[in-house]
């Protein structure tokens, strides 16, 4: 955080990256409210969601002067005009990758702008996307998994539960995943659970006593970029992937790919698009699927027989097993 608040005292831009439910925003929310900021850019401080934009460059110049307090126009010279004539101003557009899938012309033109904006002395541009970042000139940073002790805070500020080594093992069963481990506490604040109830919940799988309107948002979120056009481009491939993937949780080896599912045509450069959407990630040679994400693919779209032939592929390769404290995941993570 100290990185990239150096980088605001200097204005220069940032993009952050990383898979859905990080923390991206939060990150990003964290520095446009942060003292020293403040002191550098006063009130011109401003934030902007790129999801549900219109997609068109004339739209998204609007959407700058709305974020910004400028005379709303579609003429890129006459917002140029105005930044040059403000006070330096620091910017969050959170979400740009929901600007820049499909990699159209107008997507280019865009990108573009981001740039030249991003690299102006007079505007501190700060991006979050669940896509790498590919913007000249800013840099470039990943937001990590918060570690052990960060997902646990996580989990016992936002309910009332006392520590227990018992529900430390369930945050860790979900991967230490920020939002996850969020929509888990939530779970837990609205049922007004104790540890034994939580505990047999996981275990015994009350999918009725889960029913909040949270465990929504990251099933709203995967398929939102499920739907993304690059996504989509892929055809059956993306969904048979991330299926496949998902049903080890160790993961799988990056050169086995091809040889376990040779069904899965160009498996490999799915590989590489789903790890550049952060649907997916790389990890001392294995691709894997994060736990939450596993749970979601598997629960709504695993056959019996798909089940049965991913179990004969081998040792290396130990598929999930479908039991009750992996299916509690699932209700957490999907309606």
């Amino acid at each position: 955080m100290n990185e990239i608040l150096d980088l605001t005292d200097q204005v220069a831009s940032t993009a952050l990256y990383g898979p859905i439910g990080v923390g991206k925003s939060f990150v990003a929310l964290t520095i446009l409210h942060d003292n020293r900021t403040k002191d550098i850019f006063g009130r011109n401080r401003h934030f902007t969601r790129c999801d549900n934009p219109p997609n068109s460059l004339e739209g998204f110049i609007e959407r700058l002067c709305d974020a910004i307090g400028a005379n709303r126009t579609t003429d890129i010279g006459q917002l140029r005009s105005h930044l040059e004539s403000s006070p330096p101003l620091l910017l969050v557009l959170d979400g740009v990758d929901s600007i820049l899938d499909p990699p159209s012309p107008e997507a280019k033109e865009i990108s573009t702008i981001i740039e030249e904006f991003g690299s102006s002395q007079r505007v501190c541009l700060v991006t979050t996307s669940r896509i790498h970042p590919d913007f000249r000139g800013f840099r470039r940073f990943e937001v990590p998994m918060p570690s052990k002790d960060g997902a646990q805070e996580i989990f016992y500020n936002h309910c009332n539960l006392i520590r227990s080594p018992l529900v430390d093992d369930l945050i860790a069963k979900l991967d230490f995943h920020p939002l996850s481990v969020d929509l888990l506490a939530r779970s837990v604040r609205e049922n007004g659970w104790d540890v034994t109830m939580l505990i047999q919940a996981w275990e015994d799988d009350q999918k009725g006593a889960l029913g909040t309107k949270h465990r929504q948002n990251l099933k709203d979120a995967l398929e939102l970029s499920l739907c993304s056009p690059t996504i989509k481009n892929l055809g059956t491939r993306a969904q048979d992937t991330l299926n496949a993937i998902a049903a080890f949780p160790p993961g799988v080896e990056e050169g086995r790919l091809a040889s376990i599912f040779p069904h899965i045509t160009g498996v490999e450069v799915t590989v590489d698009v789903l790890c550049r959407f952060s649907l997916i990630y790389r990890q001392g040679g294995f691709v894997k699927v994060l736990s939450p994400f596993r749970s979601y693919f598997l629960d709504s779209t695993v056959t019996l027989a798909q089940h049965e032939e991913v179990i004969r592929w081998g040792p290396n390769c130990s598929p999930a097993q479908g039991s009750t404290s992996f299916r509690f995941i699932s209700f957490v993570a999907t309606a």
